[in-house]
């Protein structure tokens, strides 16, 4: 199907003001100990090696108990707002697509409405792991595609893990199914999807693109009263269904892996992004990697890596972009488009 005139503004984002780097998150897990000195030396080298391997270095914490999810999304909403010079009135539409959420009900896109002070307008969630961001994009274009009335939708997310992580690690067993969550750094984006560009730049929206193996579903959960857990090595090996995707998705839009001029992934690690561009073709230069700088930013991170993007160099007109991500589910999506 031909993709209507749509594009993706600059990002937003905000981030906690606390920084932890290994050896803190290691001082936590130790603070929650119980065995003794020599079982503790081996699971302390084994984190180490993990973490080593992911190239985590720093991730950014809020553990407020007084911190909402929805005061995080809309700061980086007024950031992505402010640095796209577009008026809370020119908003028709308002989706969050995170993972973190206060209550079941209602949707936290409302709380954000009112943070932001609308009073009047069509809001709901989207959720679906570390993708829910691309798919509330791809919803939006959905909506503005529907509705000749819809001119601007802001799309937004965040993601609090506060007692969702565990540091309670016991045994190396425990680790293996913690070890991902000691990498998570709390962070929320924000980007807009008009039927019109935006003067400073942005991006023309020319394909998105879902797919889901819902056989995987169990490998990787919070569930509603417990903390996260991820088998990560059988979820790891799971990355053999993203390069065939990419490639199909590349080879519908006519592009070849090293005419994107830069990949903007989800950072479950910055060694599994290196390895899907790898397996594809693409220059690992054409990568952009946050993952030592932020961590994983589940369902924000795309806006975070975009936004340390532009923070290097801006793209030139007409290069092509691949934002893309992957989740427990398991899904994985795009949005692939062209820098106007």
């Amino acid at each position: 199907m031909t993709m209507p005139e749509l594009y993706l503004s600059k990002p937003g984002i905000h981030v906690p003001d606390t920084r932890y780097d290994n050896a803190a998150i290691i001082d936590l897990v130790k603070q929650n100990y119980k065995g003794n000195k020599l079982a503790w030396t081996a699971i302390e080298a084994a984190t180490k090696k993990i973490l080593s391997k992911c190239n985590t270095q720093v991730r950014y914490l809020d553990f407020n108990p007084e911190s909402r999810v929805a005061a995080y999304a809309a700061k980086a909403a007024a950031n992505c707002l402010e640095r796209n010079s577009t008026a809370l009135d020119d908003v028709d539409l308002v989706i969050f697509g995170g993972v973190a959420r206060e209550y079941f009900e209602p949707a936290t896109a409302m709380e954000v409405c009112a943070n932001l002070g609308i009073t009047q307008t069509h809001a709901f969630d989207v959720t679906s792991a570390c993708v829910g961001h691309l798919e509330a994009v791809q919803v939006a274009c959905a909506y503005l595609n529907m509705h000749d009335d819809y001119e601007t939708a802001l799309v937004c997310t965040a993601e609090l893990s506060r007692e969702f992580l565990s540091f309670d690690i016991q045994t190396l067993t425990d680790l293996q199914y913690k070890a991902a969550g000691l990498t998570i750094g709390n962070a929320a984006a924000c980007f807009l999807v008009s039927k019109n560009p935006w003067s400073n730049g942005c991006v023309r929206v020319v394909s998105t693109d879902t797919h889901s193996l819902p056989n995987h579903w169990s490998l990787c959960q919070v569930p509603i009263h417990g903390t996260f857990s991820s088998s990560s090595t059988e979820l790891m090996k799971l990355h053999k269904y993203i390069a065939p995707r990419l490639m199909e998705v590349l080879k519908k839009l006519g592009w070849d892996p090293n005419e994107v001029a830069h990949y903007l992934f989800h950072q479950p690690s910055e060694f599994m992004t290196r390895k899907v561009l790898s397996k594809i073709g693409a220059e690992l230069d054409r990568g952009v990697y946050t993952h030592h700088l932020y961590g994983n930013n589940a369902s924000a991170t795309i806006g975070v890596v975009f936004d340390y993007l532009l923070s290097q160099r801006e793209p030139q007109k007409d290069e092509k972009l691949m934002l893309g991500s992957a989740a427990s589910g398991f899904t994985m999506a795009t949005v692939a488009g062209i820098w106007v």
